[in-house]
């Protein structure tokens, strides 16, 4: 009997989350132990600032021949394409680990390791657009918030297990003197499990996609929008914040491998932490992305991260690192990201929502990477002697991130119906200049709304 389409597209939610089990514990391996693995491989300060910073431009470069791919190729051979290569870098990573273990081109190893993580990048990007149009097509806009929450509690929670048994592996390892059997150990298992989510990508349901002329849109056209549609200042916005984030993002792992002396177990626990209590958070934040909007959301989350690296000075003990600032990270970080991706959904054309995502993460690549630069050259050239010098790095980028918050956050608007703020803070006084920011009550129809928004961008 053949199937409906709805069905086929029911099918493709559920088999989209056992692919995203598999797939996002594939990832998180690599985000989680590119730096400890880098680090063991006697990569600098400044080389691990490039390593993570980079990435994050090549991946919109991918991202942005992926969604021109889009126009000639269908969407699940892109799909298919980026996470084969990505399944295909994880040998590579053996590869260097055993050369750098039988004592081989040891100066060059770490720009090896970055020339390897960036091919890795470059795929992930790829296959990026595809997804997101994929989805868009397939997952209900009422349903978004509560399916992405639920997807995102199921697939954390299982790479969450599998780092944190991974980690008191890699401690073993490190305690006997092989530490890189450990690194090879984890690259199977993010070789394996990509090898698998590619399997089920093949049983996703590719809904029927046509181009017209006027879908197209160019790079030059989105880059004029930015200035005067809702998309552009929530991008401008959302690409500052990780301005600001990347001062300080890629020397957090230095700055508890090195100064604050951890082990592996301790570093991945704090590392991950976050995601943990994100777990907690995915079905009431989904929930409430749907009730009260996006906008609402982002605004919440954008109270909470501004503080998180300035907290990082305050509490340097693992106990009181996990329960402020981590804690407080895995709820900010929580509505912001879940906010922005319901955003992009809620405001761009699913036919052209390749070609902004392409634009919008490009965007942010281009500001992680100038981030990390700037934060490395900090680090690198800026001699600190009235404070550690991270704790220096970690200020910086609280203070960035509070300027943006407050002067571009109130210029972004929702095109969603929406009630009454989430949490009513207006009686609290320590809180009410916080409340005039960001939580001020547009309670305004939908239709209404998208029309003043629309006025104002055809000016």
């Amino acid at each position: 009997m053949e199937l409906s389409e709805d069905d086929l597209k029911n099918r493709t939610m559920k088999v989209s989350i056992a692919e995203g089990s598999f797939g996002v514990l594939s990832s998180m391996l690599s985000d989680n132990y590119i730096i400890p693995f880098a680090l063991s491989l006697n990569s600098s300060p400044f080389q691990i600032g490039i390593l993570s910073s980079l990435g994050n431009l090549v991946s919109p470069i991918g991202q942005i021949v992926g969604s021109y791919r889009i126009e000639s190729s269908s969407r699940k051979s892109i799909l298919l394409s980026g996470v084969t290569g990505m399944a295909a870098i994880w040998p590579l990573y053996i590869i260097l680990a055993l050369l750098f273990q039988a004592q081989m081109i040891h100066l060059l190893i770490p720009w090896l390791l970055m020339s390897v993580y960036l091919i890795y990048m470059f795929f992930s990007g790829i296959m990026s657009p595809a997804w997101f149009s994929v989805m868009g097509d397939t997952v209900p806009e009422n349903y978004r918030g509560r399916y992405f929450a639920k997807r995102n509690l199921i697939t954390i929670t299982i790479a969450l297990a599998g780092i944190l048994i991974l980690s008191y592996t890699l401690d073993w390892f490190d305690l006997q003197g092989t530490i890189f059997f450990g690194f090879i150990l984890i690259f199977l298992v993010g070789f394996s499990t990509r090898i698998i989510s590619v399997f089920l990508f093949t049983k996703h349901y590719n809904p029927p996609f046509y181009l017209e002329a006027g879908d197209h849109v160019k790079f030059v056209q989105i880059i004029k929008e930015i200035p005067k549609t809702n998309f552009g200042k929530f991008t401008l916005f959302v690409s500052l914040i990780m301005l600001g984030q990347w001062i300080a993002q890629p020397f957090y792992a230095i700055y508890l491998i090195n100064d604050l002396q951890l082990n592996y177990s301790i570093f991945i626990l704090i590392n991950i932490f976050p995601s943990v209590i994100s777990l907690f958070f995915f079905p009431l934040l989904g929930k409430l992305c749907d009730k009260f909007g996006n906008v609402k959301m982002l605004q919440l989350g954008s109270v909470i991260i501004p503080i998180l690296p300035i907290l990082w000075i305050m509490f340097n003990a693992p106990i009181g690192i996990l329960l402020v600032p981590q804690l407080l990270n895995g709820i900010g970080w929580t509505a912001f990201n879940l906010a922005c991706s319901n955003f992009i959904y809620d405001n761009i054309p699913t036919k052209k929502i390749g070609m902004y995502i392409a634009f919008y993460n490009s965007l942010l690549g281009i500001s992680i990477i100038v981030g990390g630069l700037i934060g490395s050259m900090l680090v690198t050239y800026i001699p600190v002697t009235f404070m550690n010098t991270f704790h220096f790095i970690f200020l910086i980028s609280g203070i960035t991130r509070i300027g943006i918050v407050i002067f571009l956050l109130p210029k972004i608007k929702e095109v969603r119906v929406t009630t009454k703020p989430i949490i009513n803070l207006k009686n609290m006084t320590v809180y009410r200049w916080l409340y005039d920011l960001t939580l001020r009550n547009h309670s305004k129809r939908r239709k209404r709304v998208i029309s003043e928004i629309e006025k104002k961008e055809t000016k």
